[in-house]
């Protein structure tokens, strides 16, 4: 059975939510990161500052500086310290798309176990930065995405919660709105617990090398701890928002590759049409509209390739997954890329946006002259993803981008 527990929650004050949290530094531009750490107000990105100053000291001795500031934060009086208790949330696009969920504690035994089931391969060289950042500040910042099959009762009771006035409700810099409402009454507290604990699996949408690292800090823990007895411990607990799949955005993430090496194109070619049926596209950007039709740009034009009804479903339910035969049928026969240190050397991943607008993007980007080829993939369907999960089976990193994505520091759990 699943376990899901509530947390001593921790926030900014509400006078300085508006400018606290921030999405992951990565999708900020080395311009924006500078402007955010000129802002004087409290903030996260000013906690995680010694983060940026790469040159100034090891990693470690910038993970202590965090814990230090974070600390400063508390003693300032600036974070609420919440009661045991668990939060709603919700997302809105300027689109009008809405995602919302429930944020609370999912063991990292849950993960163990297999009763939260992971569909995508984790990027290590992330995890073991991330793991080291759990070690040494003990704080959880950013949730880890899980989902579940649609649950009418969930529904309902979170649908009662939001009537209530949220806790707070901010718009980000993208004008996006997120809302957040706590709920610490006991008997609210175990009808959540009771209804989530009780639904057959979770499955990890997003945030896997945090997971991985989370699992990795807690064998830690458990290995110099002196008492066994660890249900109270934060550090076992990963901080999750659970989400419906049906509301649920998965996106594309489609592949450039720098350099054909010693390949010419009727080699290249050749090599393609033994698992492909190929029909040129001509200029015109070519989206695949199908699973099994992938996008090619190369040399100026576009191809569609379709791989051939032998090859698919190759082998069973790992063959129906579009980037598994990319690597199958592309990567390591077409361009002799077998392991994971040579496909970081010569292959990038873009985000698509399940349009035509994410196949133009990578004509620009290989236009610009870094990338040689690009392929471009239909998205990933939550029911395939939902299979390979139940199976234990893994999909290559970097084959979904699933929205909601989220804020880090809008509400944090400090493991110490």
């Amino acid at each position: 059975m699943l376990s899901f527990k509530p947390f001593k929650g921790i926030h900014i004050k509400e006078e300085y939510i508006e400018k606290f949290p921030i999405y992951t530094p990565e999708k900020y531009t080395e311009e924006q990161i500078k402007a955010k750490l000129k802002d004087k107000n409290p903030s996260y990105i000013d906690i995680i500052r010694p983060t940026f100053f790469k040159g100034e000291s090891p990693l470690k001795n910038r993970f202590k500086k965090v814990r230090k500031r974070f600390e400063e934060y508390i003693n300032e009086n600036l974070l609420e310290h919440d009661p045991a208790s668990i939060y709603i949330y919700e997302q809105k696009k300027r689109n009008g798309e809405i995602f919302k969920g429930i944020i609370g504690l999912v063991s990292v035994e849950d993960f163990k176990e297999n009763r939260v089931k992971i569909p995508e391969k984790t990027i290590e060289q992330k995890q073991k930065i991330f793991t080291e950042f759990l070690d040494i500040t003990y704080l959880q910042t950013n949730p880890v995405l899980l989902t579940y099959d649609s649950n009418s009762k969930l529904d309902v009771m979170m649908e009662l919660e939001m009537k209530s006035k949220p806790l707070f409700h901010i718009e980000d810099e993208l004008d996006i709105s997120h809302k957040i409402w706590k709920v610490d009454n006991r008997l609210k507290l175990a009808q959540f617990k009771e209804t989530i604990e009780n639904l057959p699996a979770l499955y990890l949408a997003d945030g896997h090398y945090r997971m991985a690292a989370a699992i990795e800090h807690s064998d830690k823990i458990k290995e110099k701890a002196k008492s066994k007895d660890f249900l109270f411990d934060m550090n076992h607990q990963v901080m999750s928002l659970l989400i419906s799949s049906h509301s649920l955005k998965i996106y594309e993430y489609n592949r450039l590759i720098k350099s054909l090496g010693s390949l010419s194109k009727d080699k290249l070619f050749t090599k393609l049409e033994k698992y492909f049926t190929i029909n040129e596209k001509g200029d015109q950007p070519y989206f695949p509209s199908h699973k099994h039709h992938i996008s090619m740009y190369f040399d100026k034009k576009f191809y569609g390739l379709y791989i051939k009804h032998e090859y698919r479903g190759t082998p069973d339910d790992l063959g129906n997954i579009d980037t598994y035969l990319f690597n199958k049928f592309i990567l390591g026969p077409v361009f002799n890329i077998s392991d994971e240190n040579e496909e970081k050397k010569l292959v990038s991943y873009l985000k698509g946006t399940n349009d035509i607008k994410g196949i133009i993007n990578m004509k620009q980007v290989v236009d610009y002259g870094d990338y040689q080829i690009a392929f471009g993939f239909y998205s990933i369907p939550f029911s395939d993803l939902k299979i390979i999960s139940d199976l234990n089976l893994k999909i290559p990193a970097k084959s979904t981008y699933i929205e909601p994505e989220l804020l880090s520091g809008l509400i944090m759990l400090d493991m110490k």
